[in-house]
């Protein structure tokens, strides 16, 4: 017994720290464990359009958000902040805003903690909440995660303060994008309120499941003017058969390049 609480007491200790082992990713962060796959590439065509987007218009903060649950959002969120955070001498910021049903902290294998609520309500410093995300794949420093924290059913309340205002403006300068996870537009309104704190809002539909008498829905029941884009997320490519060939041509030229590659550098 004695020692099965030490055990417990050092899993604990080790995953309240702030550094995190490539192991401890959920899989469906595929930007960093499967990098080459096609999914992963369309992330870094999706982080090109953000680039330029954030270049041209000034853009820093975005909300991401889907019309229902299970559209795949928080998932999405993750993969686009990681590989952001891949461009050299970018630094950019995660924060879970979905208070009622965070996610973002078990795809990164961390229990929950201090975090967005916690600085709100002034019970911890955004110094102390900030986890800075470390993984070969990422360089130093570039991505910091700062989880929902110990909200309870008042704490969406926080989304419309002044002092929400103070924190996004405080990210923004110091980081050089920041991408909020919030709630399901439809059913509740913390996107929308948290949405016109921001320079853009992104929704996220799921291929094959979001209708369009949804996505009509979202998009009109919420009065956003800075909407930049929709991602949709989960689209077979192999079996598609727009993409299917592309998708085969592609697999078989990467693995080509890598194999020359790997042959020039052994030489």
């Amino acid at each position: 017994m004695r020692r099965r609480s030490a055990s417990k007491r050092g899993e604990e200790s080790e995953m309240r720290g702030k550094s995190f082992g490539s192991a401890r990713f959920d899989e469906h962060l595929v930007v960093l464990t499967d990098p080459k796959s096609i999914a992963a590439e369309q992330y870094r065509v999706l982080r090109s359009r953000m680039e330029h987007l954030s270049q041209e218009k000034g853009a820093r903060t975005f909300i991401v958000t889907s019309p229902v649950v299970g559209e795949g959002k928080s998932m999405t969120t993750a993969n686009l902040a990681i590989s952001l955070s891949q461009s050299r001498d970018r630094r950019v910021a995660l924060v879970d805003c979905d208070l009622r049903r965070p996610t973002l902290h078990r795809l990164f294998g961390m229990r929950m903690r201090e975090g967005f609520i916690d600085v709100l309500e002034e019970r911890t410093p955004l110094e102390t909440a900030l986890v800075p995300i470390e993984h070969p794949l990422l360089p130093p420093g570039a991505l910091s995660f700062l989880p929902a924290g110990k909200a309870n059913a008042a704490s969406p309340e926080w989304l419309g303060s002044s002092k929400t205002d103070k924190l996004i403006t405080l990210l923004s300068e110091r980081f050089d994008l920041v991408l909020f996870d919030t709630p399901p537009i439809l059913p509740l309104a913390d996107a929308a309120v948290l949405g016109g704190k921001v320079d853009g809002a992104l929704l996220v539909l799921r291929a094959g499941r979001t209708s369009t008498e949804t996505l009509s829905l979202a998009m009109q029941s919420v009065d956003l003017q800075n909407w930049v884009g929709v991602i949709l997320n989960g689209v077979d490519f192999e079996r598609s058969s727009q993409y299917g060939g592309i998708y085969a041509t592609y697999q078989k030229t990467y693995s080509a390049h890598a194999i020359e590659g790997r042959g020039e550098i052994n030489d």
